[in-house]
């Protein structure tokens, strides 16, 4: 055929091809680690050595190199390779395979190949790699913040109105599948416009702060318990008002902690943070109303109008005391 490459009549010399290359290619004999042959790019790296072993010319030792695996190719068969770092901060991709002569003698090709470009550009993108990690993380973390930052409120640092209703939602709903009970308090700060009209909205807010505190300890001792458990939710509610989700908690339960709060929350102007409300002679104390599932209602919208209802009975009976749903 007159296209076939194989009738064309050309001759290419190996020697030239192989000098060809850009890449290092050498014959080396594995049992005494001689060169056999090296093409023009071995020689203009590593210098023209005739007869030198293989070791002597790349790294100047007098044994074979820590990280050849010539003997390995020799035994298997198989190609082997292993990337090199140099002093210089270079990196040279060595391979090794087998062949053989004619006369079935072994020998080992070889090449050598510069891939400090190649492994720059792997460690950059090892670097922005890890560096979009770090973005990422970030991201994430400022995420959470801003989630948190939605279902809380921000003069108290409460869980804010929304949360506290979702919340209620799917806490009664379960409360109906497993027959548990669950209360809610109901909290009215008492006269706190005479505080805002008589020392200004800049001391109402430390008030409600100090009632955020408050509500927001769990902490506690063997003599002086935790106000709330960890399982009960604390939010502001709006205004002066405040409400506290009281899972798994009967009516009995629910007048035992609201009590405890109570009296807890005439103290709030005694504490160190607020010492300056009480030398400004302000006096906290709440009205709070407590209404229960299942005793009192069917549903979470009615649960919490009824406690709303009971903290009105409780102003109306003096204030500064707890009050308990009257259908």
């Amino acid at each position: 055929m007159a296209g076939d490459s194989h009738t064309s009549g050309r001759q290419y010399d190996p020697q030239n091809l192989l000098n060809a290359q850009p890449i290092v290619v050498a014959l080396i004999n594995p049992a005494s680690f001689e060169i056999q042959y090296e093409n023009q790019s071995a020689v203009a790296r590593f210098g023209a050595r005739p007869s030198a072993k293989c070791y002597e010319k790349i790294s100047g030792s007098t044994t074979p190199c820590s990280f050849c695996r010539m003997w390995e190719t020799a035994e298997t068969g198989r190609s082997a390779s292993a990337e090199v770092p140099l002093p210089n901060g270079d990196y040279l991709l060595f391979q090794w395979s087998k062949a053989e002569t004619a006369d079935g003698e072994i020998h080992i090709v070889e090449t050598i190949t510069d891939i400090t470009d190649t492994k720059k550009q792997q460690q950059q993108m090892q670097v922005l790699n890890r560096r979009l990690e770090e973005i990422n993380q970030q991201l994430v973390q400022h995420n959470r913040r801003l989630q948190e930052r939605s279902i809380r409120d921000g003069l108290t640092g409460l869980y804010n109105h929304s949360y506290f209703c979702e919340t209620l939602t799917r806490t009664f709903a379960q409360a109906k599948r497993t027959g548990n009970p669950l209360s809610v308090m109901f909290l009215d700060l008492d006269n706190f416009k005479l505080v805002n009209d008589g020392f200004g909205h800049g001391v109402g807010d430390q008030v409600l702060q100090a009632v955020g505190r408050l509500l927001a300890s769990t902490q506690g001792t063997v003599s002086d318990p935790p106000l709330l458990r960890s399982s009960d939710l604390a939010a502001r509610y709006g205004g002066e008002e405040f409400v506290v989700l009281l899972p798994d908690t009967p009516l009995e339960g629910a007048l035992v902690i609201a009590e405890r709060v109570r009296q807890r929350m005439m103290t709030v102007a005694h504490q160190a943070e607020c010492a300056h409300l009480g030398s400004l002679g302000i006096r906290v104390s709440c009205s709070i109303g407590v209404a229960s599932f299942p005793r009192h209602v069917a549903t979470p919208s009615e649960l919490i109008t009824a406690a709303d209802q009971a903290a009105y009975l409780a102003k109306a009976a003096g204030k500064n005391r707890v009050a308990v749903y009257q259908a």
